[in-house]
């Protein structure tokens, strides 16, 4: 692994467990076992560092984005992409710990991430399109201000869950947050659902309870 790269992925180690705010340059090189001259001649600082990983993640994300819009909506196949989502999601959390701090802070970020936000955004309209053609949901007055409505209870999800679980001082491990997460927007897609999807979402449910209890 090259240098730099291993300085990103250090970082993005050590922004997640202690979070970027707490963490300098010189922690990071300290970590790294480098002088903090060897580390500027790969990144001007934190910021920079901050800006690769922004870029990675967004890359990752579009990436996401586009093989799900390729899919066919099946209630299976949607609860396997937000699986993902939110495994991109864990692995850049520290994002997401003060997201509304960060882009302040950081504010050749703010524009891109906004930018990401309402293409994550249409994402989920088409596929809550998809899953009504489907007819996974088969309620009959799921007009469009419903399915806005339902977006925007999503995307709180995508963007806030893993500050809710810290603010609840839920300290979750990978797989519970994605799979918490999950059900929580299942829970929201549920009076709109069919029986043999509601039954889907038990066994979802009861696999999880179970995973919890092993």
């Amino acid at each position: 692994m090259k240098r730099r790269e291993h300085i990103l992925v250090v970082s993005l180690a050590l922004f997640n467990t202690e979070g970027e705010a707490n963490l300098s340059a010189v922690d990071i090189a300290n970590e790294l076992d480098i002088s903090p001259g060897n580390l500027y001649y790969h990144f001007k600082g934190k910021d920079e560092i901050v800006a690769e990983l922004y870029e990675q993640f967004e890359r990752g994300m579009e990436l996401l984005l586009q093989e799900g819009l390729e899919a066919r909506s099946s209630l299976e196949e949607y609860w396997l992409h937000l699986y993902v989502i939110f495994e991109h999601i864990y692995n850049y959390r520290f994002f997401f710990r003060n997201i509304t701090d960060l882009l302040q802070k950081y504010h050749g970020i703010e524009s891109r991430f906004r930018r990401l936000m309402e293409q994550q955004s249409r994402w989920v309209k088409q596929l809550l399109t998809g899953l009504l053609d489907e007819e996974v949901i088969v309620d009959p007055h799921m007009v469009a201000a419903r399915v806005e409505h339902l977006t925007d209870n999503i995307m709180l999800l995508f963007t806030h869950w893993f500050q809710f679980q810290n603010l609840r001082n839920r300290k979750l491990g990978q797989h519970d947050f994605i799979q918490s997460a999950i059900l929580q927007i299942m829970t929201l897609l549920a009076p709109y659902m069919g029986n043999l999807q509601l039954q889907f979402m038990e066994a979802c449910l009861n696999l999880y309870q179970r995973e919890k209890q092993d």
